[in-house]
This record gives C-alpha cells, sequence and structure tokens, in this order.
C-alpha cells in the first residue's frame, strides 16, 4: 500500500492547485499528497491495485477516531463545570453525519472529492465522511498533534456555532420517547413501508402515540425513517422543531 501511495504522491508534485486547495483547507503542506488523494477519493470511485480496492474508508475508519477525542477534548476544556451528560450529548451533535456534512460543504471540501455518484448524494453524508477521511490523512502526514491543530483551529472554532448546537435536538426519537414518558403518553414506531431493491431500499415509519397516527417520516434506512418522524411528531406535540 505504501508504495501504491509513493505513486499517487508523484502524480500530484507538479499539480501546485492540489497542493493549494489541501493548504487552504488545512492550514499546511501536506508532505506526502497520497494520501490526502486517498482521502478524497469515494468508495464509488475506488482505484485497483493487485485485487485490492483503494479508497478513503479506512482512512475515515482512522479519523473518526481521532475526531472523537479531539472533540471530547475540545468540550473538555469549553465546559469545566458541564457534566458527562451534556458533554456527551454536544459531541454527539457535532459529530452528527449531517452536521459533519454541513461543515464539509462549509470549508469546500466537497468541491476536491472524487466520486461516481448522483449529485444529490450529499444527502448520504459522503462529503461529512470525507472530513474523516482527510483528518486519518493528516494524522499518517503529520501526526496527532497536526490533526488536533486542525480540528480545533479550522473545524471547531471557525465553523462551529457552540452556543447554537447547546439548543439543538440531537436526536428527534430520543426527544420524543422522553417526552411520551415524562407525560404518560405511548409512543410507537411502526414500519408501514419498504420498498426498493436492497442496494437503494426506502423506508416508511409511522409515529402512532396513544393508538393514533401522528405523523410519517421516509428515509433510506429505518433509522433515518424513524428519525424524520420523530422530528414531525415532536413539532406536533410540543411546537418545537
Amino acid at each position: 500500500m505504501i508504495k501504491w501511495i509513493k505513486k499517487i504522491s508523484s502524480r500530484f508534485k507538479k499539480d501546485g492547485n492540489f497542493f493549494f486547495e489541501i493548504e487552504k483547507i488545512t492550514g499546511f503542506r501536506p508532505h506526502s499528497s497520497g494520501y490526502y488523494e486517498l482521502a478524497l477519493r469515494h468508495s464509488s470511485a475506488s482505484k485497483e491495485n493487485r485485487g485490492r480496492k483503494f479508497n478513503n474508508q479506512r482512512l475515515e475508519f482512522l479519523g473518526d477516531a481521532i475526531l472523537g477525542a479531539v472533540v471530547a477534548n475540545y468540550l473538555y476544556e469549553q465546559y469545566p463545570q458541564a457534566g458527562e451528560g451534556f458533554l456527551t450529548s454536544m459531541r454527539s451533535k457535532i459529530v452528527s453525519r449531517k452536521h459533519m456534512n454541513q461543515l464539509a460543504i462549509q470549508i469546500g471540501l466537497h468541491k476536491m472529492l472524487v466520486k461516481k455518484t448522483p449529485r444529490n448524494t450529499h444527502a448520504k453524508s459522503i462529503y461529512g465522511d470525507a472530513i474523516e477521511a482527510l483528518i486519518g490523512a493528516i494524522f499518517l502526514d503529520r501526526g496527532y498533534n497536526a490533526c488536533q491543530t486542525f480540528i480545533e483551529n479550522r473545524i471547531l472554532r471557525e465553523q462551529v456555532d457552540l452556543k447554537h448546537l447547546e439548543n439543538r435536538i440531537a436526536s428527534h426519537k430520543g426527544a420524543l420517547l422522553e417526552w411520551g414518558q415524562k407525560n404518560k403518553h405511548e409512543v410507537v414506531f411502526d414500519v408501514t413501508g419498504c420498498w426498493g431493491e436492497s442496494h437503494a431500499r426506502k423506508y416508511e415509519i409511522t409515529i402512532l402515540l396513544d393508538g393514533k397516527a401522528v405523523s410519517t417520516g421516509k428515509g433510506t434506512s429505518k433509522k433515518r425513517a424513524e428519525e424524520e418522524a420523530a422530528r414531525l411528531a415532536y413539532q406536533t406535540v410540543t411546537g418545537q422543531s
């Protein structure tokens, strides 16, 4: 794999624009551009070498762990009086797929991602996944301290509004179930639809409140459909979005 990375890197030695774009996003020029090229290659555009497919999924796995650690440390320092529950909730809001997807677009990373997917695929959070892969690339290229600097300075301080996130609901499903328990209402999530091929399946979830349907949500997974239905139901019963 290292030889393959070096081979990629050699292709970008003369590509000043690639180095410039990486530097603009991260704040520094890469030592080995091959890691970054790999981080910006979605699985739909995988490269093959000796029977192996190369894309950003392994780097995403690595970056996800580093991102969680840096965000946890940052929140620990920003909220010295906060309890574990609050810190956990805030971390979940920051690293959620939807939020990371938004952050990737804000810093312009989506423009550099190599993919072979429909234009509306941003809804599936592949851009947010690319941020995690980029963090993995930074770690391999420059180490943990560089990752921490990038995440704290270029993402958390410049792009994340903590005050706004404090009031954002991390999970509407969780909030709805908590509301139901507190107010003694039975909340049921019922699968009322499922269609499409296995690789493009869609689900429909209807929420029953004390036996009566109050909302319906659709999504590419049960989890997404449940969250959408819960968001609508929560807005109906509380008046909050």
